[in-house]
């Protein structure tokens, strides 16, 4: 009997943590094409990574109740840029990204903004919920506020400056444009290409990166060699050697005979996953690294030109600015800092380069304020 359920896209996340593979049904270690997601399984794994790197960057202080450090960075590395206000019917702190909601200013910056959901949601019923938080979120008109109020100016307003006024958060400096492309989007390309590398380094192990192409005799006997290795990348992605090629020639090469080591390949994911610290500021060992010993003077020279400072400024300026303007007006003494581990210093001279993030701002205790005083 047919099944009255129009078409749905399955959930298969399940299955692939209980490690059976969705397109047999059976353990993903029984199934010969489970090598073949070699590359996706180190994408994710390099994905996972980046998200670290990104979001224990900056060590946050005296956050609201319900938000931690490392959950604000993480709504920065999907969303790129988030709003802060107060919610005055829930009487609670909430950081949310934004859509426009009015014109713009001789400086192209939004003038009005309303919340938007954090997530689309994944099944039906989630989505549903997700529309009405949509259009609950929607009625709430906030006015972004760009400056450091004085008292006189919040005693103007009265109090509600404190239920309409927001404050604008972005992960860096924007371009041209007041939205900026988040860090998961930027990153991705950079990531897809590492993932590359240890697929192509295991192929070099296998038979010195020779993927060769064995004479068929027509359409037919194509499949005979394998039916999975369609080209010469996805042959090198997934560790297979041989290419199916239809002519009269006994053997073909599909390169220029030039043989790839396995070290250069791990040397090419270094150098990229430099690039991609880089692009945080964290220190790395530099875009290009000799595999002759080095000297003292060049390794120093080297770890000096890989640490990006002003990158790590950049975000760090933009984060201090909005905890001023933040405490200005609800004074609730909030601080971001270069967390010890990013910036190899031991700032509160405990011993350790670590960081411990604050959760709530019940009690702010001996914790940095801002760099105004609270009003």
């Amino acid at each position: 009997m047919a099944s009255k359920k129009g078409p749905y896209l399955p959930n298969l996340e399940p299955l692939i943590a209980a490690g059976i593979d969705p397109k047999t049904g059976l353990p993903a270690k029984a199934t010969s094409s489970a090598p073949c997601d070699l590359k996706e399984n180190i994408k994710h794994l390099i994905r996972i990574q980046d998200e670290q790197d990104a979001v224990n960057r900056y060590t946050w202080y005296n956050l609201p109740d319900g938000i931690s450090g490392q959950m604000l960075e993480r709504m920065l590395y999907y969303k790129g840029q988030l709003c802060f206000f107060y919610f005055k019917e829930m009487d609670k702190f909430y950081f949310m990204p934004y859509a426009l909601d009015g014109g713009i200013d001789f400086y192209g910056r939004f003038v009005g903004v309303h919340p938007i959901p954090f997530s689309g949601g994944t099944t039906d019923e989630e989505k549903k919920l997700v529309a009405k938080q949509a259009t609950a979120l929607s009625m709430i008109k906030l006015t972004p506020t760009y400056d450091v109020l004085t008292v006189e100016e919040l005693i103007k307003e009265g109090v509600s400056a404190l239920d309409t006024r927001c404050v604008l958060l972005k992960d860096y400096t924007e371009q041209l444009s007041q939205t900026i492309i988040s860090r998961q989007i930027l990153n991705d390309p950079i990531i897809d290409v590492e993932s590359e590398c240890i697929p192509f380094m295991r192929t070099a192990l296998l038979r010195a990166t020779g993927v060769k192409g064995m004479r068929v005799g027509n359409q037919d006997e194509q499949s005979n060699v394998t039916a999975a290795n369609d080209s010469m990348l996805d042959a090198a992605l997934k560790g297979k050697v041989n290419i199916p090629i239809i002519g009269q020639v006994d053997f073909q090469e599909l390169n220029d005979g030039a043989v790839g080591k396995a070290d250069e390949f791990m040397m090419a994911l270094q150098s990229l996953d430099n690039f991609r610290l880089s692009t945080y500021g964290l220190e790395n060992g530099g875009l290009f690294q000799k595999r002759e010993r080095k000297i003292v003077a060049e390794q120093e020279m080297n770890a000096g030109g890989g640490s990006v400072g002003l990158v790590m400024q950049d975000g760090l300026s933009i984060r201090q600015r909005f905890c001023d303007i933040v405490n200005s007006i609800w004074g609730i003494g909030i601080w971001c800092d270069i967390s010890e581990t990013a910036s190899g210093t031991d700032k509160n001279l405990d011993g350790e380069l670590s960081d411990q993030q604050d959760q709530f701002s019940g009690q702010q205790g001996d914790q940095p304020q801002g760099g105004i005083e609270n009003v």
